[in-house]
């Protein structure tokens, strides 16, 4: 057995990688019954700069939730926490970064009531580990340059929002364009 710790909250049990996972395509009919059975667990990462305490967030079009969010995504069978963050944030970036530039911030759940997948109004049930990443200029260049866009809006790429103006950004969920609490905690967690 293998025991990998990636962080305060987070340690992966390995028991044998020979028989490691190989995940397949699930059709939208399988993803939707996995939804309704299923909690989903996701990887996500914020870009933030310590010293100006900001955070730099990308509007996103599809639900659960759309509006202003991180960078991220669901997390495959047999990957650790940290892999699948690292994929995700790859392909939405096309950053390809070490591990050690991301630092666990916190592990959230949140129960959505609408989805992307039909039926819409089943919601979905999710886990994310959530990491911090500060980038250099030019990574923050190609980041905002590259961003997915069967993800995230055209035209808006990343915005980088100070606390203040997290906090006064109309309420979730009533302005879908607004900040979600989750976003102003993870700031509180990194920031203070």
């Amino acid at each position: 057995m293998r025991i990998v710790r990636e962080g305060p909250l987070s340690t992966l049990y390995v028991e044998d990688q020979r028989h490691a996972m190989k995940p397949s395509f699930l059709t939208d009919e399988t993803y939707s019954q996995v939804l309704d059975n299923a909690i989903i667990v996701c990887t996500d990462a914020a870009i933030v700069n310590q010293q100006g305490r900001t955070i730099f967030l990308a509007k996103r079009r599809a639900k659960p939730m759309p509006g202003w969010w991180w960078i991220g995504g669901r997390r495959k069978a047999g990957e650790s926490p940290i892999q699948g963050m690292l994929r995700n944030f790859k392909r939405e970036t096309t950053l390809d970064l070490p591990a050690e530039r991301f630092k666990p911030v916190a592990i959230c759940e949140y129960h959505w009531k609408d989805r992307e997948q039909a039926p819409q109004e089943n919601g979905s049930h999710n886990l994310a580990h959530t990491y911090a990443v500060e980038l250099l200029a030019v990574e923050l260049e190609t980041a905002r340059r590259n961003l997915e866009a069967k993800e995230y809006r055209a035209g808006e790429g990343l915005r980088e929002f100070s606390y203040d103006e997290l906090v006064a950004q109309d309420a979730w969920p009533e302005n879908p364009d607004g900040i979600h609490p989750v976003i102003i905690d993870f700031c509180d967690r990194v920031f203070w």
